[in-house]
């Protein structure tokens, strides 16, 4: 992996999956946007501050994985240390005081981050989505705008994403909806934003239009009970009883059966 990889992974990080708690499982609330993935390990024999700095960061990471929160933070130290201008160390500091529940120095490490890297969007976007876990949805908005004014960002749809949640969190429905089409544009077959504009045009009554990301959803092949009932209370709705049968009687049969009794 090269060190401008790296430096990438570090500051997309797991910063942002917090802002659901965990990777975004097959079948859950669509709202939840992750970027949790699996890290890489890191390694370079390059000596210089940057290098070393970036080794102990992602190495930090895989401790942050396991639960090993003392010898992460011993980590991070290290690299700040070495490289005291890394964006990519306090981020992930800021995201390691959020784990213990230090939320004052959470706080300072997202800001700092973004002190350093005032124009990069994946510092934005993480210290957007601390602003809306925080409750402050207003902030968050404006930083998420900041990350998706970066036109090196390489993920703006994980930033749409998570404006979008957060917009839904606090009530504007109108914002979430505009995020969610962003996403759309981008990446025509987000499973989560066909998901929620589903949902919000459901709500709103706007029906057809609510079948119509149904289908699109499930026309990815992807499997979800919440959008087959979706799908069924919108076929309700419209006057279709069979169509609405039929997406029912396709989550009855996907569903677990019971082990049979032993006699």
């Amino acid at each position: 992996m090269r060190l401008r990889d790296a430096g990438l992974l570090a500051g997309t990080l797991l910063a942002l999956a917090l802002l659901t708690g965990c990777h975004r499982a097959k079948n859950q609330n669509p709202y939840f946007y992750s970027t949790q993935q699996d890290v890489p390990k890191f390694k370079s024999d390059n000596a210089t501050p940057h290098a070393i700095a970036q080794n102990e960061i992602a190495l930090a990471q895989e401790y942050i994985k396991m639960g090993k929160y003392d010898i992460a933070l011993t980590r991070l130290q290290n690299a700040i240390k070495v490289e005291p201008s890394s964006p990519d160390g306090y981020t992930v500091l800021g995201l390691l005081y959020e784990r213990i529940n230090r939320p004052e120095l959470a706080e300072a490490n997202y800001a700092k981050a973004v002190k350093l890297a005032p124009d990069k969007g994946d510092m934005l976007n993480n210290y957007g989505a601390w602003l809306c876990r925080s409750g402050h949805p207003a902030q968050a908005d404006v930083e998420f705008r900041k990350a998706l004014a970066d036109p090196f960002y390489q993920t703006p749809t994980m930033a749409m994403g998570n404006a979008a949640m957060c917009a839904l969190k606090a009530g504007n429905t109108t914002a979430a909806e505009g995020y969610a089409r962003q996403t759309l544009a981008l990446q025509p077959n987000n499973i989560d934003a066909l998901q929620m504009l589903a949902t919000l045009l459901f709500q709103r009554g706007d029906y057809m239009n609510a079948r119509a990301f149904v289908e699109r959803y499930l026309a990815t092949g992807q499997y979800s009970p919440t959008v087959l009932e979706l799908g069924a209370k919108i076929e309700d709705k419209l006057g279709d009883p069979a169509a609405a049968r039929s997406y029912r009687e396709r989550i009855a049969s996907d569903a677990p059966q019971p082990s049979p009794s032993e006699n």
